[in-house]
């Protein structure tokens, strides 16, 4: 008998955020000979993420005294930034090769302390100066590119992209549900099943993270996904209870009906989808492993929950 429709989602989501989730280094090494020679830098030689700021003018080139200026005050900005380091004008001696043949570019070099992975949480400030450097010179382009500032731009945008995708796939999945059962209920209960799957798999993703570290776009996967299969499984649930119901059992034979084959069916479903997302682990790469541990995670949740809280829900409904 089911008595209790609880949820571990929160409290899963909240033991998350204490323990923290572990994200994959950009300094990763991968599969085969590049792994190698990824390895090997990691071990013998100091890789500082590098960056580069492009100063640009349609009309001026760098003989003048104008587009000197500029890259000066680009410089100078830069010295005054405690995380850029080993800052190179492209007019120091020997370093001729930073200013384009044609003399309307050049490109100053320079450095962000500490170590790679760390670079993306201390870029914003060096964007920001360079950005200012731009305003004050507005004649000219100033852009700003390499491994710190990279990195952030992806992670933003994988962040917005986590947005967008829930933005989008609930209420088209809300829709959808309600054009099939005609009731809010109904359709309401495939949705928060596959929400508190995901919500518990974000969550629980913090502890093989200390162990095998998570690509940032990871949390997209694990929503898509449990969406996915939350929402499949609970439908293979909502369909068979209800024609029981339209066959005359009661609502508690109802259940049990639907528990006892379409459980079956959910079990041998998740059972074949884990199978299948552990193929990602032969890959070699942490990043397909990554993705195979959240997937297998969260769907090993919707399962769970389709066998426990599912008909809990149903029996109180």
């Amino acid at each position: 008998r089911w008595t209790r429709p609880d949820s571990p989602g929160p409290g899963s989501f909240y033991l998350g955020m204490v323990v923290g989730t572990n994200s994959l280094s950009v300094n990763e090494p991968g599969p085969g000979e590049s792994g190698r020679v990824q390895r090997i830098l990691n071990d013998k030689f100091e890789q500082p993420a590098k960056e580069l700021v492009l100063v640009q003018s349609s009309s001026l080139t760098a003989a003048s005294a104008r587009f000197h200026a500029a890259v000066q005050d680009v410089v100078r900005r830069l010295k005054a930034q405690p995380n850029a380091t080993n800052i190179e004008s492209p007019f120091a001696l020997g370093n001729g090769g930073r200013i384009s043949s044609d003399g309307h570019s050049a490109l100053v070099q320079f450095d962000i302390r500490g170590k790679s992975e760390d670079a993306k949480d201390k870029v914003e400030p060096i964007l920001a100066a360079v950005a200012d450097a731009q305003d004050a010179s507005p004649e000219f382009t100033m852009a700003e590119f390499g491994g710190g500032s990279a990195n952030k731009a992806i992670n933003d945008q994988f962040g917005k992209d986590l947005l967008k995708a829930g933005a989008i796939s609930l209420p088209v999945t809300l829709g959808i549900l309600l054009l099939t059962f005609g009731a809010l209920v109904a359709a309401g209960i495939p949705l928060l099943l596959a929400l508190t799957s995901v919500f518990a798999a974000i969550g629980l993703l913090a502890l093989p993270s200390k162990v095998l570290p998570m690509d940032d776009a990871v949390n997209a996967v694990v929503l898509l996904i449990g969406l996915a299969v939350g929402v499949d499984y609970s439908m293979f649930y909502l369909k068979r209870e209800r024609e029981e119901r339209a066959a005359g059992r009661t609502e508690s034979a109802s259940v049990e009906a639907a528990a006892a084959t379409s459980g079956r069916s959910v079990l041998i479903s998740g059972f074949t989808v884990i199978v299948a997302m552990s193929g990602m682990f032969i890959s070699g790469d942490k990043t397909f492993e990554g993705f195979a541990a959240a997937t297998m995670l969260v769907v090993a949740i919707s399962v769970l929950g389709s066998l426990t809280v599912l008909p809990a829900l149903l029996s109180k409904l």
